[in-house]
């Protein structure tokens, strides 16, 4: 990634971190606490503007970035060299999941026990398991022992009890499998099901309709990845209480008129 890049990003993510923080976090506070206009901020997240080593060095320093990444950063200016952003390394930290693995844990609830193994009071109870994700007791048991299988979940040597591995798995989204596409479609009914038996204020469903050239949608998949790593991030931090599903979903609603 080159250095341009990845302050690019970081302008992105840091906005993001302090909305979740303080939803009616405006840009026009984040212009201020940056130190560089508001309409430069917006022509540089959208690549409208190039970012000189000059501009970078004043954005890190107004988000206080540590001095050694600065130096990381501005040395590759200096020296035109690439390197890899910390979205990109965190990713990095993520386990590739194949094909035929994901077909195995494909149902939903699967992922939703690695999850839960991470909770505070969490029992290694097949029937507690299955009351807190109201599955039938058969669908705990039987996605206790697949996990088990693939390693994906362990049990501890001195309390014998079920224990999360703390690994993040993934499987590459470019990949169009039947198991992939029902995965997609699970997560779709259960948005729709918690829209009728979760309460407003346990829940967020909202939607923007918006038009912009499909060239942009590369960009588009790039910057809601970045929402979701700090999203992750932030709510993973401090006790874990309960298990959420976050779905973001972006799809063309015209049918390519410039085709037509």
């Amino acid at each position: 990634m080159q250095p341009d890049e990845y302050v690019r990003d970081l302008l992105v993510m840091e906005f993001l971190g302090f909305q979740a923080k303080n939803p009616s976090y405006s840009m026009r506070a984040y212009s201020k606490k940056v130190g560089i206009p508001q309409s430069a901020i917006s022509e540089i997240i959208g690549k409208r503007r190039k970012i000189t080593a000059k501009m970078a060095l004043k954005i890190m320093t107004g988000l206080t970035l540590a001095p050694d990444k600065i130096n990381e950063v501005l040395n590759g200016y200096r020296q035109g060299k690439s390197f890899l952003s910390e979205q990109i390394q965190s990713s990095q930290k993520f386990q590739a999941l194949s094909i035929d693995q994901f077909h195995i844990v494909s149902e939903w609830y699967h992922f939703a026990i690695l999850s839960l193994a991470e909770t505070k009071g969490f029992k290694s109870n097949p029937a507690w398991i299955s009351k807190r994700l109201g599955i039938s007791e058969i669908q705990a048991n039987n996605a206790i022992s697949r996990l088990l299988r693939l390693e994906m979940l362990e049990i501890d040597p001195k309390s014998k009890k079920f224990k999360a591995t703390g690994v993040q798995y993934q499987i590459d989204p470019g990949i169009a499998t039947a198991a992939v596409k029902k995965a997609c479609r699970d997560n779709i009914a259960l948005s729709a099901e918690a829209l009728e038996s979760t309460r407003f204020e346990e829940r967020d469903f909202t939607a923007m309709t918006l038009c912009f050239d499909p060239k942009k949608m590369a960009e588009a998949k790039r910057m809601i990845k970045i929402f979701r790593t700090k999203f992750m991030q932030q709510m993973e931090s401090g006790t874990k209480k309960e298990v959420y599903k976050l779905c973001v979903q972006l799809f063309p609603l015209t049918r390519h008129g410039d085709k037509q």
